[in-house]
C-alpha cells in the first residue's frame, strides 16, 4: 500500500457503495496555481467529540472558504455495521464538505499514530507534504487549525 499522499486507499460515498479512490479524491494538481492544502478530519459516528469537531468546521467553512484555499475532507472510519448512519449523521449536520467512508479503515496503516484516538485531523501542505496534525478536540482547536492552513497560503 502507498504510504505517501495522497496514499492509494479505497474510499466510499457516503450515499452509495461507489468506491473511488484517496488517490484520486485527493490528488495534487499539476499546476502550481492549483494547488492548495488538504485538510483530513477522521472521525466515528459514535464519537462525541468527533461531532463537536465537525460541527464547528461546518458552522466556520464557508468563512474560511472565503479566506483561504484549502481542501477540507472528513474521513469516517466507522465499521461496517454503522455505514447508514454516516450518510443519516452528514445530511441531517448537512456537512459543506465532501465526507468519505474508509471501509477498510486503511487509513489507519498510514497515518502517524495509526490513528489512534479519534476525531484526528491532519493537514498536508500544497505538495502533500504533512504539516500539522491534532488528536481530540476542544473548543478553540479549530482557531489553530484555521491558523495552520492559512500559514499554509
Amino acid at each position: 500500500m502507498d504510504t505517501l499522499f495522497p496514499f492509494n486507499i479505497p474510499l466510499l460515498t457516503i450515499d452509495s457503495t461507489r468506491e473511488l479512490n484517496s488517490k484520486t479524491v485527493m490528488a495534487i494538481p499539476k499546476k502550481d496555481k492549483q494547488k492548495k492544502p488538504t485538510v483530513l478530519a477522521f472521525w466515528l459516528t459514535t464519537c462525541i467529540p468527533c461531532h463537536r469537531e465537525l460541527d464547528t468546521y461546518t458552522a466556520l467553512y464557508p468563512e474560511w472558504k472565503k479566506q483561504a484555499n484549502f481542501n477540507l475532507f472528513a474521513i469516517s472510519t466507522d465499521f461496517p455495521k454503522n455505514f447508514r448512519s454516516i450518510a443519516r449523521i452528514v445530511k441531517e449536520k448537512q456537512f459543506p464538505f465532501e465526507v468519505y467512508w474508509d471501509r477498510d479503515r486503511l487509513f489507519r496503516s498510514v497515518m502517524p499514530g495509526g490513528l489512534n484516538g479519534l476525531p484526528q485531523v491532519f493537514i498536508f501542505d500544497k505538495n502533500g507534504k504533512l504539516a500539522y496534525q491534532h488528536k481530540g478536540f476542544r473548543p478553540g482547536d479549530e482557531v489553530k487549525l484555521f491558523e495552520k492552513i492559512l500559514a499554509l497560503q
